[in-house]
């Protein structure tokens, strides 16, 4: 969502968030990054469609709007395809712990429609979200040229340098009472606001989230190592050097499994909520800060995985 105003706009900045860099990056530990990543890695087809899939994310990062077709009908799919299955699979465990088959068959009847309802409603949305996000409203930070593209309402999208903003974390409270964290990021010329789709619970990972923006924006550094843009490493000339140096497997994410991602993705969590933000990664680890790869028992995984 961008924003313009004055006063009020100043004052919905929040606090700026003056971070060295990319120093903590366990890019996995953000929320909204899970298992359903991997899927989408290890589904068929090349790396290169994968990466057309993605709005190519070597090269363009971009901030989604709700209020846009292709985002609202995925949002749908996806709590469509939890209802359906995640939740007519608990509600037949429960009945069934509760009264046996009798009481399952007793409730069926009712319980079908409801099923049906949401089962045909995620098939359709799954088909209307195939291929590429056609988005227009999103804003766009490309990497190669360093600029931030903005939509516009009626006028042609406004190009701003990346470096020209300033990143600010502001609170958010919804309608229940909830409270939330939002990464903006505010223009230091003009009263132009640029608010991320997503509300975090833990203010961590908001600044995990300008952490990865910051470094993806930085030519000098490889993009961000994270599960959903995996397949794109490779065609990032920075990234691929990056990778071969550090001889990192080219299908990392892809050909792990999901109990070893979750187990990496909990430490990746608990070394981002311990980081001490505002100090450099060496800083750190002279505190005594330890990273994921460090917080995780590896003989005890690999015996979970040899019994699997």
């Amino acid at each position: 969502m961008n924003e313009r105003g004055g006063y009020f706009t100043r004052k919905a900045y929040g606090i700026l968030i003056a971070l060295p860099g990319a120093q903590c990056r366990e890019y996995i530990a953000e929320a909204q990054c899970d298992v359903f990543d991997l899927e989408k890695i290890q589904g068929k087809g090349s790396d290169e469609k994968k990466c057309r899939y993605m709005r190519n994310p070597h090269l363009m990062d971009f901030w989604p709007t709700l209020f846009e077709w292709p985002v609202m009908a995925s949002t749908l799919c996806y709590v469509a395809g939890w209802f359906s299955f995640g939740g007519g699979l608990s509600v037949t465990v429960l009945l069934f712990l509760m009264g046996g088959t009798d009481e399952l068959l007793k409730a069926l009847p009712h319980m079908m429609p409801i099923f049906l309802f949401f089962f045909l409603s995620w098939t359709i949305l799954m088909l209307l979200t195939r291929g590429e996000p056609k988005l227009k409203k999103d804003t766009r930070f490309y990497r190669r040229t360093g600029m931030v593209s903005i939509y516009q309402k009626g006028e042609d999208r406004l190009e701003i340098p990346f470096d020209e903003f300033s990143p600010h974390l502001t609170h958010r409270t919804g309608p229940t009472g909830s409270t939330g964290f939002l990464l903006q990021l505010a223009h230091r010329y003009s009263d132009l606001l640029i608010q991320h789709i997503n509300v975090y619970n833990e203010e961590f990972e908001v600044y995990l989230e300008w952490e990865r923006l910051h470094q993806f924006m930085d030519i000098s550094q490889p993009i961000p190592d994270r599960v959903i843009t995996e397949p794109a490493r490779q065609f990032d000339p920075v990234t691929a050097e990056y990778d071969e140096k550090h001889d990192r497997p080219k299908h990392f994410w892809r050909d792990m499994s999901d109990e070893e991602f979750e187990i990496r993705r909990e430490a990746a969590r608990k070394a981002a909520k311990d980081f001490p933000w505002g100090k450099t990664r060496k800083q750190a680890l002279a505190s005594g800060w330890k990273p994921s790869e460090h917080r995780i028992d590896w003989q005890v995984l690999k015996e979970k995985q040899q019994t699997a």
